[in-house]
This record gives C-alpha cells, sequence and structure tokens, in this order.
C-alpha cells in the first residue's frame, strides 16, 4: 500500500516539477507575445504522448494555448509503427501521383530515418524563413549529414543506446563487472548460457515489427568496432571492422550463447527476458531504463559502454536517435504550426525531463541527470564516447533495414559467410541508393 502512494506521489512532483518549469521558462523569456487567431485547429500527429510521464505534452499544450488564444491543438496520438505507416503510405501516395492531402496534421513528429523522402518529395514545409524571424537558436544542433536537413526540421530530444546487464545473472555466473571487450563478452555469455534453463548470454530482438531492431542490435555492434557503416555517402559494409563483427555475430550464434528465436523477437519480449533474467546481456535505448528499473529497483542492472574489439583503442561508440518536429507542407496553417514547434523547442528541456532522454536536449546537463545514478551515468558514457547518428536523409531507410536483416538470418541460420553477407549486403544497398538517386526518392 505504501508504495502505491509512493506511486502517485511522484508522479503529482512530477506535475508539480514541470508546472514550475514552465513558469520559470516563462520567466527567463519575458513577456510572452499574445497571438490572437478565429478558432483554428493545430493537429500534431506523435508517437511520443506514450512514451513520455504522465500529461507532460497535455501540460505544454495548455501553455501554448493560454498564449494563443483562439488557437486548439488537438493531439494525434499514434504509436510509433502507425507514425511510421503514417509517413510510408503518405510517401508512397506522392509518388504514384495521386493529388488529395496526404497528412491532415500540421506538426508531425519525425524520425530521422524518414526525412530523404519526405524533403525530396516536397512533402515538409522548408523552416528557414520562420527561423530567421526567430530568436531563438536550438541547443540541439544537427551535425554532419544532418545539417543538410535542419531546413525543413528542429531536432529537439536525443537518446543514447548503451549494452545493459543483468547484475543478478552476472554475479551468479562469477562476474563482478561488466565486460570490457568482445573477448570477455563471449567469456562472460558463455558461463551465463544454461539451455536447460533457459538462460542465455545475449539476446537481440530482431523482428520486422521492432523498427529499431536492426539499428540496435546489428549497427551498434558494428559502431563499436571504430568504423561507419555509410562512408562519404556511400555503403560501407565490406569494410573489414564490418566483417568482422558479422564474424563476432555469428560466433555468438553458432556457440549457442545467443538467445534463440532473434527474428521473431520484439524489443518488449528482449526486455522482459532481461528482467527475468533469461538473458545477461543487451543493448537498448536509455528510454528503457524507467521500464527496467520498476520491475528490477537500481541495484538489478546496471548499463555501460559497448564493447568493441580487443584491439580497438578509440572511443566507445554507440548509437543516438533524436526526435524531430516539422511541419506538414499541406498544412492550412503554417504560421501558427511554427509557433508551436518554435515552442517545443524553446520547451525541450521538459520533453527531455518527460522521456528521460540521455544526452538530453543539448541544453547541457540538466537536473534529472545530476539526481539519477543511471542518469549520470549514461551522460558519462556520452560525454567519453562517440554518439553516432547515421541514416539521417539517407533513401529508403526501412528497406535498407531489411536486407541487413534478411542476409544476417541467411549467415546465421543457412550458413553464409559473414564476407559472403558483408558482400550481398554491399550490392544489395548500392542499387538501393541509385535506385533513389534515379527516382529521386
Amino acid at each position: 500500500m505504501k508504495n502505491k502512494y509512493v506511486r502517485h506521489l511522484d508522479k503529482l512532483l512530477f506535475i508539480v516539477a514541470v508546472l514550475v518549469l514552465l513558469l520559470s521558462n516563462t520567466v527567463k523569456i519575458g513577456k510572452k507575445k499574445v497571438i490572437k487567431a478565429n478558432s483554428v485547429t493545430l493537429v500534431f500527429s506523435q508517437w511520443w504522448q506514450d512514451e513520455l510521464e504522465y500529461r507532460v505534452l497535455e501540460t505544454l499544450i495548455a501553455e501554448f494555448e493560454k498564449t494563443h488564444p483562439g488557437v486548439t491543438v488537438k493531439l494525434d496520438n499514434r504509436s510509433y509503427h502507425e507514425m511510421e505507416d503514417l509517413i510510408l503510405n503518405g510517401l508512397n501516395d506522392k509518388i504514384a501521383g495521386f493529388t488529395e492531402n496526404f497528412f491532415t496534421a500540421d506538426i508531425l513528429a519525425l524520425d530521422s530515418r524518414w526525412l530523404y523522402g519526405l524533403i525530396q518529395n516536397d512533402m515538409l514545409e522548408p523552416l528557414t524563413r520562420y527561423k530567421e524571424a526567430s530568436d531563438f537558436i536550438p541547443a540541439l544542433q544537427p551535425t554532419g549529414q544532418e545539417n543538410l536537413y535542419d531546413e525543413w526540421t528542429f531536432p529537439l530530444v536525443s537518446f543514447m543506446a548503451p549494452l545493459f546487464y543483468n547484475i543478478d545473472v552476472l554475479s551468479a555466473a562469477g562476474f563482478d563487472r561488466p565486460p570490457k571487450n568482445r573477448t570477455d563478452l563471449i567469456r562472460y555469455a558463455r558461463e551465463i548460457t544454461d539451455p536447460a534453463a533457459g538462460r542465455y548470454g545475449i539476446g537481440l530482438s530482431l523482428s520486422q515489427g521492432d523498427p529499431h531492431g536492426v539499428y540496435l542490435d546489428i549497427y551498434s555492434w558494428i559502431w563499436a568496432s571504430g568504423t561507419v557503416i555509410i562512408n562519404q555517402g556511400k555503403p560501407n559494409f565490406t569494410a573489414p571492422e564490418v566483417v568482422d563483427t558479422l564474424e563476432f555475430l555469428n560466433n555468438l550464434y553458432n556457440e549457442k550463447i545467443l538467445a534463440p528465436e532473434s527474428f521473431s523477437k520484439s524489443r518488449e519480449q528482449k526486455l522482459e527476458e532481461f528482467i527475468t533474467g533469461k538473458i545477461g546481456m543487451m543493448i537498448a535505448s536509455v528510454q528503457d531504463i524507467e521500464i527496467i528499473r520498476k520491475r528490477m529497483g537500481d541495484r538489478g542492472f546496471g548499463i555501460t559502454t559497448i564493447p568493441g574489439p580487443d584491439v580497438y583503442l578509440g572511443k566507445p561508440a554507440f548509437g543516438l536517435t533524436n526526435w524531430y518536429a516539422g511541419i506538414s507542407r499541406e498544412s492550412k496553417h503554417k504560421a501558427l504550426a511554427w509557433e508551436f514547434v518554435d515552442f517545443l523547442a524553446k520547451q525541450s528541456p521538459l520533453l527531455a525531463a518527460g522521456s528521460h532522454a540521455v544526452p538530453g536536449s543539448g541544453n547541457g546537463l540538466e537536473e534529472y541527470l545530476k539526481g539519477d545514478s543511471f542518469y549520470s551515468k549514461a551522460y558519462n558514457i556520452y560525454e567519453g564516447g562517440n554518439g553516432i547518428q547515421e541514416f539521417t536523409g539517407y533513401p529508403a531507410v526501412h528497406v535498407l533495414d531489411f536486407i541487413v536483416r534478411e542476409e544476417v538470418y541467411n549467415m546465421l541460420h543457412w550458413n553464409q559467410s559473414a564476407q559472403t553477407t558483408a558482400e550481398t549486403i554491399q550490392q544489395r544497398w548500392e542499387e538501393v541508393f541509385q535506385n533513389a538517386l534515379r527516382f529521386g526518392s
């Protein structure tokens, strides 16, 4: 009963904190201009609501509506899969030549992996002229390839993906620290694995229903080897480090220290296996910390850098994912939609706190990072490592993922060599890139 009251108190305190931060930000910005409109409804299509603390978006929207009399922001709440389908179906319709409106939404929550097709097919409103009129510069600045696409989107929140380890499982196998390199990792996984008990060293979730499965559970291991997957705008899958990583994954499978059914396993199933001690280690997003700690407590698991090859002496590398916001080209209220996007950008620290994001909104070390052992550890990993976000602005990323999933399956289940797997992926990726350049999508 006490725990029940504590949980309710935690939620109440969080809502109070959000309100205090909103008030604080209002004071810092100064008196807000009240913008009048005649009963305008802005539709905001997003998947974020289910990944945020209770009523964060509603609180932000109420604050926006208070300074914009006559404007109502309607939340079109979708799952990530539904949002991706909305984007991809709209994109396919545009390519096919249909002329009707593709999005009923004015503001779109975006994953950077969707940007190429949307921009190539003129489905996002350019934001340059709006940004030039704004006095706000986002702290979370795009870098590298992302710079080519910042005209159409605003980056708001960023997440990293470290290695999670089950402390009880490692301790039972005789280990008092996490693995530091691949040799450690394989040794740990061997000791942990007990098929009779249904326990395995490492778990992957590579089902087609997991939109970030390939990103986390294959690409992360490649980045940890010290290389990138796309080099100077071209696929880099035949690089020696990539081939070695594929061989590493193949060895895990052949030694039967990789949990079975990886290609039918969802993210949720992988998390459940980790929580219940059926797998000892996994790569997951920092967003999953809250899910896990509610079941395991703060002492049941830990996070660390993703182990790379023994010979790799560079910075630890890991993948980053971002939340972006953009405006539909079909919106009838683009100026007001921009006001809302600009407002979200200014309040991005609240989105970061509400989603437990690390590194966060780019506004420095926020309070929730300082006061929490897991998030401060994640931030230290981020500070000492090399965060990588590939695929921003590249074509048909879902197709690229499908190719990798298919060929890695062939390697693990049909004895295709790592070298052949790398060469086949390289060839198929090059065809996707060439087709995108040919058709402009």
